[in-house]
């Protein structure tokens, strides 16, 4: 007996409940994905099931034309139309069972009223069309969609004026597909102005789901890409440490080239604040003011100020400032939705730039707002002026550039002055399609003029230093054939000899000098250190060897490199301290094993560096970065970081990350991420959420758990939402994750 009544309830529902969401579908002129034509549904976005497809065309003719059953004129001049009734118009077309009126004044449609024109369409019970200038048609129990658009709307009465302003009474907007309407704008009174591309409502619910989620007094909101004032929807959060939080911003499109964001915050916790934006755009760049203050409930206010601008007045010349400012010195708004963030210093530069082409020049002024009086202040330019100037030609390339930076120390308890920089590169090039060698010389220059502060005196030094170096390689290349396609493999043996004789460099300062990472590519590299205050000593020969794999596209797929530096001498230059020739800093014959691979695929992507210390038998660096997507929507990140035996213990690193999205149907995809610190042996940061993603909505809600940057735990939950052609809503961590993965910018489709 039950295999019979379900077998009755499927009959049932396919002779009513199917026809009639079929019939309710249909009379939005919706198209289903499965009858769309293939270039139509290469337009659908990944989570779309169909278009609004409009099927009226335009007349020819320049007449009103009238059609119906039975056409009668009385002796007033009105038409009245019964059965079938039509009025077509070079610009639109009315149907309706009934139909009477006066051509080009009036019309009166009762019945299944269907008007249409291009790119709309309005149903209703009955209606009254004016057919001029100055008065508007109302439509009762209404129905209307923009198909350009996908606005739909429906409505008690509809009223529409010949300027294209729609009035909605106790009635819904939205742009959700047909029977799957995730959201609705409901409100008592509605006004969608597509001329200026906003809406107005009055006590306004918006629905998702069919549950009412916000309600506002009065809301304004666009309806299309333009920009209006208006209230956005607020950010919600919660987090352990905060409670409840809340952001209302508030736009304010000031005029086209002016605008303005100003954003109440509260905390439950803590107290509440204001965040401002203000934008200008000029003939020539753009200019960004913002600030952030929060009155804490515990610290009192709390303000970061910022302003950028850069400005490029023709081909060659630019200019630019950014001020940043902490006010409340060491104090930091607990709720900032602005850009600026905590930091120890904060910068005040401004530069003037010229360049024509290979020929490159810059002056920059550079200052430091340091809050902490205990954190040591940055190196400040008062100022420094940089030119560059490269030639080259098919044998012969020169590059040379100059630098002068005034150094200031802030805190006076060390030392600053004034350095001069010239770096000239000369190098010749042979190559051919086998292989190339590249000999040249490296010329570098300095002078100081520095004050000692501990003893009060001033000094002054130069060095000259010549550097000679020969770069080689061989090309090799072969055919593959990989799945009956042809494949192209190439095999680069690399030579480099490089020779920097020591100088004795006790009486030059650091001032920005530092020690990179030594990788693969580095190991190819002309100098030892980053910067323009140490030059290295080194005499070396770097081995290196690489392939590449190109698909039947020429598309690089695979890369591996593999390399060693061969120490011919002794190191004795370092980036701090003494440089005595008869100290060695670094008497290591050899570097580790460098190695690099990589990978851009389809369906995965690959990032990995390894060092390995072949006298110690251990990994001294190891990095990995893997993005699969071995099916569909299916997303694995996986991190793996290790570097130990840094000169600062404190930069040591073992962590491991893998992140997951993982959809559990065609519209709901749960992602996680887990990082672990082996050096701590903690977990840092764990995230597990859910999203859902439609046509025109797309939900996530994540739980995270993280270590912040005061080493302390932080936890929170966060929602967020978009609603297609309405607004994004709700609020995101300020750390980055997985959710901002799946997130991906609110974007529709992802």
């Amino acid at each position: 007996m039950l295999k019979h009544l379900r077998t009755y309830s499927i009959f049932l529902q396919s002779l009513f409940i199917l026809p009639l969401a079929e019939a309710q579908a249909n009379q939005w002129d919706w198209t289903p994905k499965e009858s769309l034509t293939a270039e139509q549904q290469t337009q659908l976005g990944q989570y779309c099931q169909g278009s609004y497809i409009n099927n009226w065309q335009a007349t020819n003719t320049q007449n009103t034309n009238l059609a119906a059953d039975l056409i009668v004129r009385d002796a007033d001049g009105v038409i009245y139309l019964e059965g079938a009734a039509q009025i077509i118009q070079p610009t639109n077309t009315l149907s309706a069972d009934k139909i009477k009126g006066i051509p080009d004044e009036y019309y009166q449609a009762n019945g299944n009223v269907i008007l249409r024109s291009e790119d709309l369409l309005i149903r209703g019970s009955s209606s009254y069309i004016s057919g001029k200038g100055n008065t508007s048609s109302k439509f009762t129990n209404a129905q209307f969609l923009n198909h350009d658009t996908s606005s739909r709307i429906e409505a008690e009465s509809l009223t529409y004026d010949q300027n294209g302003v729609i009035f909605i009474e106790e009635g819904f907007f939205t742009t959700c597909e047909p029977n799957e309407e995730s959201w609705k704008l409901y409100g008592s009174s509605i006004e969608l102005d597509q001329h200026s591309g906003f809406g107005t409502a009055k006590h306004v619910q918006i629905h998702i789901a069919g549950i009412p989620v916000f309600y506002f007094p009065w809301l304004r909101f666009p309806i299309d890409e333009r920009r209006h004032t208006g209230l956005l929807f607020p950010n919600v959060s919660y987090s352990s440490s905060n409670g409840l939080g809340i952001s209302a911003p508030f736009y304010w499109n000031i005029a086209p080239n002016y605008d303005a964001t100003i954003t109440p915050n509260y905390l439950q916790e803590k107290g509440a604040g204001i965040d401002l934006e203000f934008r200008h755009l000029s003939s020539y760049g753009e200019t960004v003011y913002e600030q952030s203050t929060f009155d804490d409930v515990d610290e009192g206010e709390q303000t970061l100020l910022k302003l950028t601008s850069d400005q490029k007045f023709n081909p060659y010349f630019s200019a630019g400032l950014t001020i940043e400012a902490n006010p409340t010195e060491e104090k930091y708004p607990e709720a900032n939705t602005t850009s600026i963030g905590e930091e120890d210093s904060y910068e005040r530069s401004a530069y003037v730039s010229f360049n024509n082409g290979n020929f490159l020049n810059k002056l920059t002024y550079l200052t430091y707002q340091t809050p902490d009086d205990s954190e040591d202040q940055p190196f400040e330019w008062l100022p420094r002026f940089s030119s560059s100037y490269d030639i080259a030609s098919t044998y012969f390339e020169y590059d040379i550039e100059a630098q002068y930076t005034d150094f200031y120390d802030p805190d006076e308890d060390d030392f600053d002055g004034q350095r001069t920089v010239i770096n000239q590169d000369l190098q010749l090039n042979f190559e051919n399609t086998w292989g190339s060698i590249t000999p040249g010389i490296l010329g570098q220059f300095r002078d100081y003029t520095t004050h000692d502060y501990t003893t009060n005196s001033d000094s002054t030094t130069s060095i000259s230093h010549i550097t000679g170096y020969i770069d080689s390689s061989l090309d090799f290349e072969r055919r593959l054939i990989l799945h009956n396609n042809t494949w192209r493999q190439t095999l680069t043996p690399r030579l480099s000899y490089l020779n920097a004789p020591f100088k004795d460099q006790d009486e030059i300062e650091d001032f920005d000098a530092s020690d990179p990472t030594l990788t693969y590519s580095q190991a190819f590299s002309h100098t030892r250190f980053d910067g323009n205050d140490r030059i290295g000593d080194t005499e070396q020969v770097t081995f290196g060897l690489e392939s590449r794999l190109y698909d039947e596209k020429n598309n690089e797929k695979w890369t591996f490199k593999v390399g060693q530096v061969f120490y011919l001498k002794d190191r004795y230059v370092d980036i701090s301290g003494d440089t005595d020739e008869s100290t060695a800093i670094d008497d290591s014959e050899q570097s580790d094993l460098l190695t690099s691979a990589s990978y851009n695929g389809d369906r995965y992507s690959l990032t990995s560096n390894l060092n390995y210390d072949l006298h110690e038998d251990e990994v001294s660096l190891a990095q990995i970065i893997a993005k699969l997507e071995p099916v569909d929507d299916v997303k694995i990140h996986l991190s793996y970081l290790y570097s130990i035996n840094n000169t600062d213990s404190d930069d040591d690193t073992d962590e491991a990350s893998i992140g997951t999205v993982f959809p559990l149907n065609q519209n709901w995809s749960f992602y996680s991420q887990y990082t672990y610190d082996f050096l701590d042996k903690q977990a840092t940061k764990q995230v597990s959420g859910l999203g859902y993603e439609n046509c025109c909505m797309k939900v996530s809600l994540s739980y995270q758990d993280w270590l912040d940057d005061d080493d302390e735990f932080d936890r929170g939950v966060f929602l967020q939402f978009t609603l297609r052609s309405l607004s994004t809503v709700g609020s995101a961590n300020s750390e980055t994750s997985i959710a901002d993965t799946y997130w991906n910018q609110g974007k529709v489709g992802y």
